[in-house]
C-alpha cells in the first residue's frame, strides 16, 4: 500500500438517515438483488422437525454398528422467539452512524428480548430426564440444549441405526444409517436434532509443507526477492510475521484484549512455551474451556497441531493479548463441538474475539447445523463479539459437495454471513523481511491445495458486500445473489509461512493453510479493540459492516440509478474502498484444471493500484496500519467532527522523532503514521495518544525520505494534516 496524500482538513462522513429512503437500500434493487438488513434467517431456511442423513453417507463405506455402550451427544435446538427482531438489531448495532451503533447487549439482556420459549425449553429437559439423558449443556438464550445417552438410548428414541463408516478420504465418523424420527413428544418443541447424522469428526485446516525438528538451524534469510524468514528453517517467526503485515504495537492500549479459540481437542502447553521461548514472546494466560465436559485430553496428531498453530499465531501477533481462551470439545462431531462452542463464547461473553480454523462444505455441514450456528452467531454479534474463520484448504472445490454450485463449494462457517472468512495466500518478502507481494495460495501441482473461497449456495448476497460498487464484486466471477467467500486473506502456504512447534508432529514445521491466516485475523482485530477502547469508541464487534464500508470517504459520487417503474437519482458519500488500506492480491487463482477441467475456480484480478474483489482471496490482505487507522477515523455518529489541525511539527533524531501539534477541538484522540519507502510498498507505522506529542523510536538513521501524517478523531469524523516530510540524522 503505498503511502497516500489526503486533502487536509475537517471532514465530517455523511450518515445514511433510516427515516428515508437511501442509497444502500436502492442500490440493489437496480441489479435485480433482494437484500435483508443483513440476513434473515428465518427466510433462508423455514421451520423443520426433520432430521436429513449426510450426503456423505452414500459416499463412504460401512465398517460396522457402534459400540451400543458409547456415548454420544445430540442438540435440540429452538427458534428465537424474535429472530428478525434479532438480526434487525444486529444490523443497528452493527452499522456506523446507527444511534445504536456498538451499544451491545448482554447474554442475559439478549436472552430477555429474544430468547427462545421457556416453556418449550424446559418441557425439552423434562423429556430428557424422562428418557435417561443427561444434559450437557444449556443456552442462555434456551436456543440449544446438549444432551448425551448411549448409542442404544439414542436408536430406541430416535428410531434409527447408528452405524461406524469410512467417507472417501479415509476418515471415520458414525451416522445414523436411516433417517431419524423425531419423538411426537418433542417434535412440536425442537426446531432440529443435530448429532445423529453429521458426518465428519475433525475438520482442521492445518497444513504442514516440511518438519524442520528439532534442532534447526534457523540461520537468517538471505537476500534475494522470496527470502524467507528469521524463524528455524528459515521460515517466519513472530516478528517477521508482525513487520510483514504492519502490525501496530498498542496492543498494550487496553489490558483487557481477549482472544477465544474453537478447537476440536486438546494440546500440550510445552509445545506452546517452546515456540513463545523460541520466539522471545511473554507468556499470557492460555486456559483451556471445557466444551460439552470434555477433559482436554491430546486424541489427534492434526488438532494437537492445529491447536497449538492457533494459540501460536495469535500471541505472535500480539504479544500484548491479555488471555487466550481454548476452548475444546474433543468427544463430539464437528457440527456438536461447534455449535456448542459459539453458543458457549456467546454465554460467557468474556472474549472480544472468537477464531475458527475449522469448516466443511456448506452440504456436508447440514442446513440445521448451519441454521442452528447463525442463530448463535447473531448473539454473538448482539454482544460485540467479532468472530473469524479459515476458508478452506481444498481450493474452490471444497469437500467435493454436489450442490448447486458443484463442483465448486465455499466452507462453513466462512461463509456464514455473521462471520468474516479468510483465505489464503503465498507471500513474498525481501532482505529484512520487507512485504514484497502475495497472491492466491494454490500449490495443487504437489497436492489438492489452495485457498478456498466461491459462492455459497445458501446465503444470499449480505448488505454489507453490497456497500461494494458491483463491477468490483463481479467482475472476477463474484455474485450478486449469494454471498461471496473469502472477506480478506493472509499468508497460507506452507512454502512460505511460518514456522511453529509441535513435539508428537516432529518439532518445528513449516505450517500452512486458512489456518493460519484466520488466527493472524483474529489477533490483528484485537488489537483494532485495543484502539478502538482506548479511544472510547467500543468493540469493533461484527467486523464485515465496518469492513466493506472502509473507506467510502475517499471518492464521493452522485449516480443514477434504474427502479422499474420509475428512476431514482441517489446522492451518497461513495462505495466502501477497503482495498486501498489492505495489500492487493491481483494474480493467481484457486483451481485444480487438472482434476476439474473446464471448472478453472477463481482468479485475482485489477492492479496493483485497482485490484479487485476475488473469490480466493477477498478484498485483500492484511496491510494493519493503514487499515486500523481508517476503522479508528471513519467515524459516522451525530456530533461534532474534531476542528481543524492548525499545528503539527517534528524534530528528528537519529533513530527518533518527537512530534508536537496543538490541541484540536472535539479530538478524542490522535492517530500518527509515520512511513517510508520499502522494497515494494511503503512501510507504514501507526502510534494513537490522547495528548499532543509522541516521540517514535526505531526509525532508519540518515533516511531523507520519511513522511508523517495527523489525523484527529473522535465518533463524529475526522480532520487530517498535510503530510510532513522529514529527514532522520546521521
Amino acid at each position: 500500500m503505498q503511502f497516500r496524500s489526503y486533502t487536509a482538513g475537517r471532514h465530517r462522513l455523511p450518515r445514511v438517515s433510516r427515516g428515508a429512503t437511501s442509497w444502500r437500500q436502492l442500490l440493489p434493487i437496480a441489479f435485480g438483488l433482494v437484500l435483508s438488513p443483513l440476513i434473515k434467517p428465518g427466510n433462508v431456511f423455514g421451520q423443520t422437525a426433520s432430521v436429513e442423513l449426510s450426503p456423505l453417507l452414500a459416499k463412504s463405506t460401512f465398517l460396522s454398528p457402534v459400540d451400543q455402550s458409547q456415548q454420544l451427544s445430540v442438540v435440540l435446538t429452538l427458534p428465537l422467539s424474535d429472530p428478525q427482531g434479532a438480526a434487525d438489531f444486529v444490523d443497528h448495532v452493527s452499522r456506523r452512524g446507527d444511534p445504536l451503533y456498538h451499544r451491545y447487549l448482554t447474554p442475559q439482556e439478549f436472552a430477555s428480548r429474544y430468547a427462545a420459549s421457556q416453556s418449550d425449553y424446559a418441557a425439552l429437559k423434562e423429556w430428557a430426564a424422562v428418557n435417561g439423558l443427561s444434559v450437557s449443556q444449556e443456552s442462555a438464550a434456551r436456543t440449544a440444549l446438549t444432551v448425551r445417552g448411549t448409542a442404544a438410548q439414542l436408536q430406541s428414541i430416535f428410531k434409527t441405526q447408528i452405524n461406524n463408516y469410512r467417507s472417501p478420504d479415509g476418515g471415520e465418523f458414525y451416522s445414523a444409517a436411516v433417517a431419524p424420527t423425531i419423538p411426537a413428544a418433542i417434535a412440536d418443541k425442537a426446531s432440529a436434532v443435530i448429532g445423529l447424522t453429521d458426518g465428519k469428526k475433525y475438520t482442521p485446516h492445518v497444513q504442514v509443507g516440511k518438519v524442520i525438528g528439532e534442532n534447526p538451524s534457523g540461520q537468517p534469510a538471505n537476500n534475494s526477492v522470496d527470502s524467507g524468514g528469521t524463524g528455524p528453517g528459515s521460515n517466519y517467526s513472530a516478528a517477521d510475521l508482525r513487520t510483514i503485515y504492519s502490525i501496530p504495537t498498542f496492543g498494550n492500549l487496553d489490558n483487557k484484549t481477549v482472544v477465544a479459540l474453537f478447537e476440536q481437542g486438546g494440546f500440550f502447553k510445552s509445545d506452546v512455551e517452546t515456540y513463545l521461548k523460541k520466539m522471545k514472546l511473554p507468556r499470557p494466560p492460555v486456559t483451556f474451556v471445557s466444551v460439552d465436559k470434555y477433559n482436554g485430553s491430546v486424541d489427534s496428531l492434526q488438532v494437537e497441531l492445529e491447536a497449538v498453530l492457533d494459540i501460536d499465531m495469535v500471541i505472535a501477533i500480539n504479544p500484548n493479548v491479555h488471555e487466550v481462551l481454548v476452548y475444546e470439545d474433543g468427544i463430539d462431531t464437528f457440527q456438536v463441538a461447534l455449535l456448542d462452542t459459539l453458543t458457549q463464547v456467546a454465554d460467557d461473553q468474556k472474549a472480544q474475539v472468537l477464531s475458527i480454523s475449522y469448516g466443511q462444505d456448506e452440504g456436508y455441514q447440514g442446513k440445521a447445523a448451519i441454521k442452528a450456528e447463525n442463530t448463535a452467531l447473531v448473539q454473538l454479534a448482539s454482544e460485540g463479539i467479532t468472530v473469524v474463520a479459515s476458508s478452506g484448504d481444498k481450493g474452490a472445490y471444497g469437500d467435493g459437495y454436489q450442490g448447486p454450485h458443484y463442483p465448486y463449494n465455499v466452507s462453513d462457517p466462512a461463509s456464514q454471513p455473521y462471520v468474516t472468512g479468510v483465505g489464503g495466500t503465498t507471500l513474498f518478502t525481501g532482505a529484512g523481511q520487507q512485504y514484497v507481494s502475495e497472491q492466491v495460495w494454490n500449490t495443487s501441482d504437489v497436492g489438492p491445495s489452495a485457498s478456498g473461497g466461491g459462492i455459497s449456495d445458501v446465503w444470499t448476497f449480505p448488505s454489507f458486500q453490497g456497500e461494494m460498487d458491483p463491477f468490483f464484486i463481479t467482475h472476477q466471477g463474484g455474485s450478486l445473489k449469494y454471498r461471496n467467500v473469502p472477506d480478506v486473506s493472509a499468508v497460507g502456504d506452507y512454502n512460505t509461512g511460518p514456522a511453529i512447534y509441535s513435539k508428537l508432529n516432529g518439532g518445528w514445521l513449516a505450517a500452512g493453510g486458512t489456518s493460519v491466516a484466520a488466527p493472524i485475523w483474529a489477533s490483528y482485530l484485537g488489537i483494532v479493540n485495543a484502539g478502538m477502547r482506548y479511544s472510547g469508541l467500543g468493540d469493533i464487534g461484527f467486523f464485515n459492516p465496518i469492513l466493506y464500508d472502509v473507506g467510502n470517504w475517499l471518492s464521493p459520487f452522485v449516480t443514477s440509478v434504474k427502479h422499474n417503474p420509475a428512476n431514482h437519482t441517489i446522492t451518497t458519500n461513495g462505495y466502501g474502498q477497503p482495498s486501498e488500506f489492505l495489500y492487493p492480491i491481483v494474480d493467481g487463482n484457486n483451481g485444480y484444471t487438472t482434476n476439474y477441467p473446464g471448472y478453472p475456480g477463481y482468479s485475482a484480478g485489477g492492479t496493483f493500484f485497482q485490484p479487485l474483489y476475488c473469490n480466493a482471496t477477498g478484498l485483500g490482505s492484511l496491510a494493519g496500519s493503514g487499515l486500523v487507522t481508517q476503522i479508528l477515523i471513519s467515524g459516522t455518529q451525530s456530533g461534532t467532527a474534531p476542528g481543524d489541525i492548525t499545528t503539527f511539527n517534528v524534530q528528528p533524531g537519529v533513530t527518533t522523532a518527537k512530534f508536537k501539534w496543538s490541541a484540536v477541538s472535539s479530538a478524542i484522540a490522535y492517530a500518527i503514521v509515520v512511513a517510508r519507502p520499502g522494497l515494494a510498498t511503503d512501510i507504514t507505522e501507526v502510534h494513537v495518544v490522547k495528548g499532543t506529542s509522541i516521540e517514535v523510536e526505531n526509525l532508519n538513521p540518515n533516511n531523507p525520505n520519511y513522511a508523517a501524517q495527523l489525523w484527529a478523531y473522535n465518533a463524529s469524523g475526522f480532520s487530517n494534516s498535510p503530510i510532513l516530510y522529514f529527514a532522520t540524522k546521521k
